[in-house]
C-alpha cells in the first residue's frame, strides 16, 4: 500500500470502524448500541455446477429440488435491501449466497439498488458465467466484493473437486476480468478467493496465495472441508485430510506466508482450530450442521449475534445455528423492529454463551486488529 493512499483509506474506513466500536461497546458494557455490520441473505437457489463437496453435486430428485427453491424469492430482495438500510445505515455489507448467484439475471439490479442505498453488496461465484461485459457492468454497478471459489490453479486437481469442463480457466479468467475492470474504472471492488482445504488440494492453496496474495485488492481465504449430511461416504473419505501432521505443516506454511505479507484472510485462532477439528474428531463423525465440537476454554466468547444478521430462506436469525427471531416472508415486523425485540436479546445471550467450534469463514470470530489490517491491504 502506498503511503499517499493511507489518508483516503482511513477516511473511507471510518464508517466501518464506527460500527465496530458500537459492537465493542455492546459486548463489554451494559449499553447495547450495535447494529449489524453484515447481513447475510442465504437461500435455496439453482446452481450450474456439480461440485463434489456441495449438496448440488450429490443430491438427486426431491432432495435436490428442495435446495433450489426458497420461500424467500427474487421479489423479496428489494424490500430486504431497503429494510437493511433502515436498520444499519450506509456501509453495511450485504452478503448474498444462493446456488450460483450469476444464474440470476436480476443480480445486477440488486447490486445497483444496494449501491444506491449506500450498502456494500457481495456474493461468491464459481466464475463460469463471467464475461468482459458482465465484469464491466458489475464493477460499474458498485459491487463491493466478489468472492471466487477456486480449489487449485491446476485443472487436474480443481476439476476433480469442481467437475466443470474448462472450469479452472473460466474461474481464473473471472478473477482477471474483475481486476482489470477495477483498474480501468478506478473502482474499489475487492476480490476474495476462497479455497476449501481437502486431501486433494492442501498444497494447492499455497500456489493460489503466491499468485494472487500480493495483488492489490485481493485476499485469499482458506476454508476447512466439512462433510454435509447425505454426502456419499466415498466423497467424505476422499476429501478429509488423512495425515494430520501434513495439515499442521500446511498451517505453518500459511503462517509463514502471512508473515511475508501475503493477504491471507485467516487468524492464528482459525489456523489452530483447523487442526483442532481433526484432532477432536478423528473419525469425522461431525458434519457442518451437526457438530458437538467445542472451542478451547480460553477462546473468547462468540460475538456473532452482536453485529451479524441472517435472512435464511426467509427466517431471520442472529446465527444459523440458533433459533429464528422472526420471519421476513411471513412476519409483520421489520428487521429494525426485530433487532430491538426482547426475543432477539434472549437469543443473543444464547449465542454469546455458545462454545460450538465454527470454522467456516462467515461464522469465525475475527479480532478488530485483523479486520483493520485486512482493510488497509485491500480497501
Amino acid at each position: 500500500m502506498k503511503a499517499t493512499a493511507l489518508p483516503g483509506k482511513i477516511a473511507r474506513g471510518s464508517p466501518y470502524l464506527v460500527k465496530e466500536l458500537r459492537s465493542v461497546v455492546s459486548d463489554h458494557t451494559p449499553w447495547f448500541v450495535a447494529v449489524p455490520r453484515v447481513v447475510h441473505i442465504w437461500r435455496g437457489a439453482p446452481c450450474n455446477a456439480k461440485c463434489i463437496m456441495c449438496p448440488w453435486g450429490f443430491l438427486e430428485g426431491e432432495a435436490l429440488h428442495s435446495i433450489v427453491r426458497s420461500p424467500f424469492t427474487d421479489d423479496h430482495m428489494p424490500a430486504a435491501l431497503e429494510q437493511i438500510a433502515e436498520l444499519s445505515g450506509r456501509h453495511t455489507v450485504v452478503s448474498y449466497m444462493g446456488g450460483e448467484p450469476m444464474v440470476k439475471t436480476c443480480l445486477i439490479d440488486w447490486v445497483e439498488q444496494a449501491a444506491a442505498l449506500g450498502l456494500d453488496f457481495r456474493f461468491t461465484t464459481n466464475g463460469y458465467l463471467m464475461t468482459e461485459e458482465l465484469a464491466q457492468r458489475f464493477v460499474a454497478a458498485g459491487l463491493f466484493n466478489l468472492g471466487v471459489s477456486l480449489e487449485s490453479l491446476d485443472p487436474a486437481i480443481n476439476e476433480v473437486i469442481r467437475p466443470f469442463p474448462g472450469g479452472t480457466e473460466k474461474t481464473i479468467k473471472c478473477i482477471d476480468l474483475i481486476l482489470a475492470e477495477r483498474e480501468r474504472q478506478r473502482a474499489r471492488i475487492s476480490v476474495n478467493i476462497k479455497t476449501v482445504l481437502t486431501d486433494l488440494n492442501l498444497e494447492s492453496f499455497v500456489e493460489i496465495v503466491e499468485r494472487y496474495g500480493r495483488v492489490e485488492g485481493v485476499l485469499v481465504t482458506p476454508q476447512p472441508f466439512e462433510a454435509i449430511e447425505g454426502m456419499p461416504t466415498g466423497t467424505r473419505d476422499r476429501l478429509f485430510v488423512k495425515d494430520v501432521d501434513r495439515l499442521r505443516r500446511a498451517m505453518d506454511r500459511i503462517r509463514e506466508l502471512k508473515r511475508q505479507g501475503y493477504n491471507v484472510h485467516v487468524t492464528e485462532q482459525h489456523l489452530h482450530e483447523f487442526v483442532k477439528q481433526y484432532e477432536d474428531d478423528p473419525e469425522h463423525v461431525s458434519t457442518m450442521h451437526v457438530k458437538d465440537l467445542r472451542m478451547d476454554d480460553a477462546s473468547p466468547d462468540c460475538n456473532i449475534g452482536t453485529d451479524n444478521l441472517w435472512i435464511l430462506d426467509g427466517e431471520v436469525k442472529l446465527c444459523p445455528h440458533h433459533p429464528p427471531i422472526g420471519n421476513f416472508v411471513t412476519g409483520t415486523q421489520t428487521l429494525k423492529e426485530l433487532w430491538a425485540a426482547e426475543l432477539t436479546r434472549q437469543v443473543r445471550e444464547r449465542t454469546r454463551a455458545c462454545r460450538r467450534l465454527c470454522t467456516i469463514s462467515c461464522l469465525r470470530r475475527t479480532p478488530l486488529r485483523h479486520k483493520i489490517s485486512t482493510y488497509l491491504k485491500i480497501g
